[in-house]
């Protein structure tokens, strides 16, 4: 590597502190499970820094799934437990005055479960924590099994109704009242104790439901609005993965910061395009977080199949090698033949605009969007084929996404293209406006989490080749 490619580093590489949240509740709140709807780590064990039979707030949890949060969870405040609850305002203190912010308590989520059996909401030493650090740290009180409370009025709404109400409206009049008891067991008893700071709620649970799991995807949008810190907005958009759109709005920010704004400077002169989309790669699988313990979104398969899907944009023609598919595949599947081969049996791989070196040209830049939004969007649509599977990566899961995707690219390339035919000179183009249509484009086509009826089907254990991508 030259030390201009050396210098060319992803944002998401770079030293960036993890989120470390303080969750407070007594045991059977329902913690365990928001922090793995929250965080994606379902069934992953989380790895303790505490001695075996001894709770210590100070030791935190860390999940090898996602090593982008770290768990404080406090012990519950039942009475009698006023060195517990000092315990934990000193813990709160301290990181309060640490001068590191990846040392620092980036939030604090108060877990109660609703009282539908009429038991208390908060324990005397969570109302003292809410009253004293009210305004002072980003606190959301999260009240969980929101499914159990609409069961219960489920049950007893039918019985009461009967057959007076068609399927919509007995749904709609149980949401209603589920809504009021919300509000008279959680939020009036809430209000009254901080009535001059306000405190953030939702009411939520990690059931399968679709209304249910928009409760979870809500409280991300939540916490995220709490975050004043640019660099910890960023960093819990990433931790979390249960809300695409926090991803993408991620995936922008850290795209203005540096290389989607260098698109029309001279950042990427000089550098190989394989290296530029490298980067831009990195940057955008980093922030989405997906569960890759074998880095399938890292590996130049990945790349290159994603270059068949811009090269339709592209001033180049389509590659015309001699080497048949069978034969790229062969060295996708043989590594070693790669070496021996030497660096052009990588080159193949790519489609022809990738080859070379980047050059300031309105054919390079309007690949690059292009590259840019079918990224996006094709980690868009991989993020809910892996919710809809809950498990980790796997090659057929990233070949159905660039195959759901390619059948959905036609009007997204259409815009790009009838945009950049009205471009003037490269040169005389607005970063800002760029960036913004690139913005505009993917929100107009992410997916609508109501809409989507996919499922994880592909069991395809080796990538799909270059021309089955473009056939498809």
């Amino acid at each position: 590597m030259t030390d201009t490619e050396a210098a060319l580093v992803p944002y998401t590489d770079q030293e960036c502190p993890r989120v470390r949240i303080l969750v407070v509740g007594k045991s059977g709140a329902g913690k365990s499970a928001l922090i793995n709807a929250v965080f994606g780590v379902a069934g992953a064990t989380a790895v303790s820094h505490r001695t075996p039979g001894k709770h210590d707030i100070n030791k935190p949890l860390s999940f090898p799934e996602n090593d982008r949060i770290i768990i404080h969870d406090s012990q519950g405040f039942e009475a009698g437990e006023e060195v517990n609850i000092e315990k934990v305002f000193e813990f709160i203190d301290s990181r309060s005055k640490m001068s590191a912010l990846a040392d620092q308590l980036h939030a604090i989520w108060v877990c109660a479960e609703i009282p539908f059996a009429g038991s208390r909401l908060f324990e005397a030493g969570v109302e003292q924590l809410l009253t004293r650090y009210c305004g002072i740290f980003p606190i959301v009180v999260v009240f969980t099994k929101l499914d159990i409370l609409r069961e219960k009025w489920l049950e007893k709404l039918e019985h009461e109704l009967g057959e007076e109400m068609n399927d919509k409206e007995f749904d709609d009049a149980v949401d209603a009242a589920v809504e009021v008891q919300v509000q008279k067991l959680c939020v009036e008893p809430l209000r009254a104790m901080s009535a001059e700071n306000p405190l953030n709620w939702i009411a939520t649970s990690t059931g399968l439901e679709r209304r249910f799991k928009t409760t979870i995807t809500d409280l991300i949008e939540l916490v995220l609005k709490l975050t004043n810190i640019e660099k910890m907005w960023i960093e819990m958009a990433i931790a979390q993965r249960s809300n695409a759109k926090a991803s993408i709005e991620a995936s922008i920010k850290i795209g203005r910061k540096r290389y989607w704004r260098g698109l029309l400077s001279d950042i990427f002169l000089g550098q190989t395009m394989r290296r530029v989309l490298g980067v831009l790669l990195t940057d955008i699988v980093n922030v989405w977080n997906m569960d890759d313990p074998e880095n399938h979104l890292k590996k130049p398969e990945f790349l290159a199949l994603l270059s068949v899907l811009v090269e339709d944009l592209s001033d180049e023609p389509r590659n015309n090698y001699e080497l048949t598919d069978k034969a790229m595949q062969a060295i996708i599947n043989n590594p070693a033949s790669i070496i021996v081969a030497g660096p052009t049996a990588v080159v193949i791989l790519f489609a022809e605009w990738v080859r070379g070196t980047y050059r300031k040209t309105k054919g390079s830049l309007r690949c690059l969007v292009a590259f840019l939004v079918d990224l996006t969007l094709t980690m868009d649509t991989l993020f809910y084929l892996v919710l809809s599977r809950k498990s980790s990566m796997t090659v057929g899961l990233v070949n159905q996404a660039l195959r759901i995707y390619k059948t959905r690219k036609g009007p997204v390339h259409n815009s790009i293209k009838t945009w950049a035919d009205g471009w003037g000179v490269s040169s005389h183009l607005d970063a800002e406006v760029v960036i913004q249509k690139i913005t505009d484009i993917i929100a107009d086509n992410s997916i609508q989490p109501e809409l989507w009826e996919m499922k994880a089907e592909s069991a395809d254990e080796a990538w799909m080749t270059v021309e089955a991508l473009r056939e498809t």
